[in-house]
């Protein structure tokens, strides 16, 4: 039914949420103080794609690697450099909405 209705799927519009925020976080347009927190910066020899890459947290077990900051770090790292310098929220989107990976 999804696909005659043409709709993505919940994990999909999951995945381009998570992505949105950090795109909010890594641009200062969200009032949550978490960029010093959880957004650490990663080494630069390993800036394969864009320069705005973050260190993934250390998780223990399976549910914390699964939570948000983890999950939606790696989401991130793996974004185009085009993608992650777009100027605004709304041209994000929309860039985000034509790629087929998310």
């Amino acid at each position: 039914m999804l696909n005659q209705l043409q709709c993505p799927t919940l994990q999909d519009r999951r995945k381009q949420a998570k992505i949105v925020m950090m795109y909010r976080f890594m641009n200062g347009q969200s009032d949550i103080p978490c960029k010093s927190t959880y957004l650490i910066p990663a080494d630069t020899s390993i800036l394969h794609g864009h320069n705005q890459k973050l260190r993934v947290p250390f998780s223990r077990t399976v549910a914390y690697c699964h939570s948000f900051f983890p999950d939606s770090i790696r989401l991130w790292n793996s974004l185009s450099q085009q993608l992650v310098e777009c100027p605004s929220v709304e041209n994000f989107k929309l860039r985000l909405q034509s790629l087929e990976y998310v």
